[in-house]
C-alpha cells in the first residue's frame, strides 16, 4: 500500500462564493474525495469567518505555505473580488511557488500564465454575475 503524502493544503468559505453555496460539511465531503484520487491524508480545512470581507484566512494560510504544499479550494470564487487583494494574493502565490487546485474547474494554476488564466476567469464570472 502506498504512503499517503500531507502537502494538501485546503481552504473552504462558510459563506455563498461566486454563484455556490454549499455548507462546510458538504465542501469537506468533495475535498476528502480530491485528496483520496491524489493520494493525499485529509486534514480538515481552513474556513474563513462568515463576517469578512477581505478574505483574512486564506491570506494568513499562503503566507504560511511553502513550496511543497499546494493549495486546495473548491473554486476560483473563493478568491477574493476586490481586484487589489487579489492581485497581492496571486503574486504571493507564484512568488512561493505555490500550485492551487481549483476543483470545480478543473485547473491547477502554477504558472504567471496559469495565474494570470484564473484571474481572468475571475473577472469574468463576477461580469457575468453582475448582469
Amino acid at each position: 500500500m502506498k504512503s499517503l503524502k500531507n502537502n494538501f493544503v485546503s481552504y473552504v468559505q462558510n459563506k455563498q462564493f461566486g454563484s455556490y453555496y454549499l455548507p462546510a460539511r458538504f465542501q469537506y465531503v468533495i475535498l476528502r474525495e480530491y485528496y483520496n484520487k491524489h493520494n493525499q491524508r485529509f486534514n480538515l480545512p481552513d474556513g474563513e469567518p462568515i463576517f469578512t470581507n477581505t478574505n483574512i484566512r486564506l491570506r494568513s494560510l499562503v503566507d504560511k505555505l511553502t513550496s511543497k504544499n499546494s493549495l486546495v479550494v473548491l473554486s476560483v470564487s473563493v478568491f477574493p473580488l476586490k481586484t487589489q487583494i487579489r492581485k497581492n494574493l496571486i503574486k504571493r502565490l507564484i512568488k512561493k511557488n505555490i500550485k492551487t487546485h481549483f476543483i470545480f474547474e478543473n485547473i491547477v494554476a502554477s504558472t504567471k500564465n496559469d495565474y494570470a488564466k484564473v484571474n481572468d476567469l475571475i473577472k469574468l464570472n463576477n461580469f457575468t454575475n453582475k448582469q
